[in-house]
């Protein structure tokens, strides 16, 4: 009766087990078809679910089963990040070891697959275990159940207790092997995050070294457009002065010769030792002369030639004559003093001092008889005296150099009671001639404001 009832108990049990694997089997299919579906919310919800119903029946194989859909849905999800998908694999092991608890070999084959398509590593270490229709026993019917058989039942019951543990302990190994290989995989990680750093160092010290180099390279570059620069401005300050020394020395050349023209000018209107008094004093002292010999020369007829001829062919015709006598006179250097409308005036013997101031006269009052004898359109008399002077400028506006005395006066007679053609001297000159001049005496005249004087015309000896 008690043989019975407990087989009775053990029947019930069976059966009421088989019913409820069908339902945990029911649920992890429509778990797989959710993930089919890609509704992986509601696929992961029905997961935990089976996984907790697993742990409170305390069937290993319901809670494996729903680790390796959790597995699946963490690993098959796009949108699952690298963390959700490590531990998906992870899910997958720990169902893998459920599996070999319950002897689910084909389950484990399952996983083997999945792990080997996600990480191409299939070294879980587990043995060939026969699979779950190899394991199921055939109940025996109620009228052949003995004592012996529950003995039999017991002790087999005890064996896969046995099993059990020694797949258990290999689990555990499995476990400390993968923990240990997580461990590595850590340090490799952590050996890596190191490396990063490090190389993270090198980068952080080239990109210093890459912005020194490059801030370095701009103060040179800076520093170099600052040479440019001052270059450039001392090149242009270099071409400036270089223009304003050539304009310079252009104005300098305009000066001195704006200078030298004047000078001439003045040269040519003073003598030069009154011309260097006039520039080094602002004026020019009157010196008296006690021997000087003056020319006069006047043309005969001029009014009459300037009444016939235009006013400009008159100019030029006087200008030339007295270019000639200019010449003359420069010739036997003696001093020009002036030209009062067509008379000529000059002097010897200043306004530096010399003994044959009267020859020199002579000879260039001669010369010029003998060019106008030769110029169709003047004739001239020419009278010379010889005497004391005083010679000198006054005025303060056209400086002209002039001279005065008895002298001069006596010279303006002589040459105008003169013959057209001959040089009339005095007595005085006379004196200070040598032996190659003929003087041939003319008598006395009546000379105004002087009083009777004689003259003399004079010619060189053949």
């Amino acid at each position: 009766m008690i043989r019975t009832l407990l087989l009775s108990c053990i029947l019930l049990v069976s059966l009421s087990s088989v019913a409820q694997n069908d339902a945990y089997d029911r649920q992890a299919e429509v778990i797989a078809t959710l993930i089919e579906k890609g509704k992986f919310a509601s696929a992961t919800a029905q997961a935990k679910a089976l996984i907790e119903s697993g742990n409170q029946a305390q069937l290993p194989g319901v809670t494996a089963r729903g680790r390796m859909l959790m597995g699946r849905i963490l690993t098959e999800n796009p949108a699952a990040t690298a963390k959700e998908r490590v531990r998906g694999i992870r899910e997958m092991r720990r169902a893998a070891q459920g599996f070999k608890t319950v002897k689910d070999g084909e389950a484990i084959d399952e996983i083997m697959s999945l792990l080997e398509k996600l990480t191409g590593d299939t070294s879980l270490d587990l043995e060939e275990l026969p699979s779950v229709r190899a394991r199921r026993t055939t109940l025996p019917p109620d009228d052949s159940i003995e004592t012996a058989s529950l003995s039999a039942i017991v002790s087999l019951q005890r064996k896969e207790i046995t099993a059990l543990n020694d797949s258990q302990l290999r689990q555990v190994l499995i476990l400390e092997r993968q923990q240990r290989e997580l461990d590595e995989s850590a340090f490799a990680r952590l050996n890596d995050s190191v490396l990063l750093i490090q190389q993270e160092r090198v980068i952080d010290a080239q990109r210093a070294e890459v912005t020194f180099q490059r801030q370095q390279r701009n103060l040179l570059l800076v520093l170099g457009l600052a040479v440019l620069g001052i270059l450039g401005v001392l090149y242009l300050r270099y071409r400036t002065g270089q223009k304003f020394q050539q304009q310079l020395q252009v104005q300098n050349e305009i000066i001195t010769a704006e200078r030298q023209r004047s000078e001439e000018l003045l040269l040519n209107i003073l003598p030069v030792t009154v011309a260097a008094e006039l520039k080094d004093t602002g004026k020019a002292t009157a010196r008296s002369f006690a021997s000087a010999t003056v020319l006069f020369a006047d043309f005969k007829g001029f009014s009459a030639l300037a009444a016939r001829l235009d006013p400009e062919e008159l100019i030029s015709l006087l200008d030339e004559a007295f270019r000639e006598f200019d010449e003359i006179v420069a010739r036997f250097k003696l001093e020009k003093i002036k030209t009062i409308g067509d008379a000529y005036m000059c002097a010897g013997g200043l306004p530096l001092e010399d003994v044959n101031h009267a020859d020199r006269m002579v000879r260039a009052g001669l010369e010029m008889q003998a060019y106008l004898s030769k110029n169709p359109h003047f004739e001239a008399r020419i009278g010379i005296h010889t005497g004391p002077v005083v010679a000198g400028v006054v005025g303060k506006h056209k400086f002209v150099y002039d001279i005065w005395g008895d002298t001069v006066n006596q010279a303006s007679r002589l040459e105008t009671a003169g013959e057209v053609g001959r040089v009339a001297i005095s007595h005085t000159t006379k004196d200070l001639l040598g032996q190659e001049f003929i003087c041939e005496a003319a008598g006395t005249f009546e000379a105004k404001n002087i009083g009777t004087m004689e003259r003399f015309f004079v010619t060189l000896s053949a």
